[in-house]
């Protein structure tokens, strides 16, 4: 492993290492956005590989997945536990996206910065799986797990040295160094001290999960809410309202004082859809469905 300052900025300088310029990587959305900038702003091909959603729940669209590898896909960017929809993928899934990635000799980038929030199943490291190693990167951080993205570090675990010596050479010749003292403390105190917080602040999401589901089920039955597995982050289906996402996030600011997600941003098939950021207090988090509630009023018929 080696310390850098950020997942995203991992990601654009792995690829530099390892994708030639215009080469396909495929991403499965909707995903977080800046996966999107990653790929295109270092000179390569972003392929598209929308996730199968079904009764309020996404999966891997397995038989598309493999035609894009076949169809020449160089790399893969996944996300586990997966932003913004939620599911905290089961060893099964991870195992056959391990297979296939060596099975076509496809570079595999694993977006792991939400792996301490595995509500309702803990998440599995995709380094555990022995077919993938040398055609593997692994990312993680304290931004999310600790709230200290302010810090700008993250961690890069790389098992084969020529890939790492190759994706470390990208930094170093861009005077890309870090992090700071302070974030190297804050890992300290965090991964040394912080299991009994932690627990503490999943025991506490799981409650603000179930307040969402159960206050958009009575007041708003025309929203789907995707069955929720892990991080902060819940998924909301807002199509109900006949209007795009955007128009959606200006009307919450605008009119109703709320800041969600546009869910357009992370894949062109979420129009309509909404993120919501639910770790923070109940009484901060109560004002996010009372608000949808109004804006459900007076826009959903």
């Amino acid at each position: 492993m080696f310390m850098t300052c950020g997942v995203v900025t991992g990601i654009y300088f792995a690829l530099e290492a390892l994708v030639e310029k215009g080469g396909k990587v495929l991403t499965f959305t909707p995903v977080y956005d800046p996966f999107f900038a990653a790929v295109q702003n270092s000179g390569h091909t972003l392929v598209d590989c929308p996730l199968h959603h079904e009764d309020d729940y996404y999966t891997i669209d397995w038989a598309r997945f493999e035609d894009e590898l076949k169809n020449g896909v160089q790399a893969v960017i996944f996300c586990n536990p997966h932003n913004p929809v939620g599911r905290v993928w089961t060893e099964e899934e991870l195992s056959r996206v391990a297979d296939l990635c060596a099975q076509y000799k496809v570079w595999l980038l694993c977006d792991e910065v939400h792996a301490d929030y595995g509500l309702t199943r803990k998440y599995t490291p995709m380094g555990k799986f022995e077919q993938i190693p040398d055609r593997l990167v692994i990312y993680t951080a304290i931004s999310k797990t600790f709230n200290l993205a302010g810090l700008v570090s993250a961690c890069i675990m790389i098992p084969n040295q020529e890939v790492r010596d190759k994706v470390r050479y990208e930094f170093d010749s861009r005077w890309m160094f870090g992090p700071t003292d302070f974030a190297f403390t804050a890992m300290e105190a965090g991964y040394n001290h912080g299991d009994e917080w932690m627990d503490a602040v999943c025991e506490y999401l799981r409650g603000n999960v179930e307040l969402v589901n159960a206050f958009v089920a009575e007041k708003m039955p025309k929203v789907h809410v995707t069955r929720h597995e892990g991080t902060f982050l819940m998924w909301l289906d807002m199509t109900c309202a006949g209007k795009p996402s955007g128009e959606i996030t200006s009307i919450l600011a605008k009119e109703y004082g709320l800041a969600l997600g546009d869910g357009s941003h992370y894949g062109k098939q979420a129009d309509g859809f909404m993120r919501l950021n639910i770790g923070c207090t109940r009484s901060v988090l109560q004002q996010g469905p009372e608000g949808l509630e109004r804006f459900y009023r007076d826009y959903v018929k």
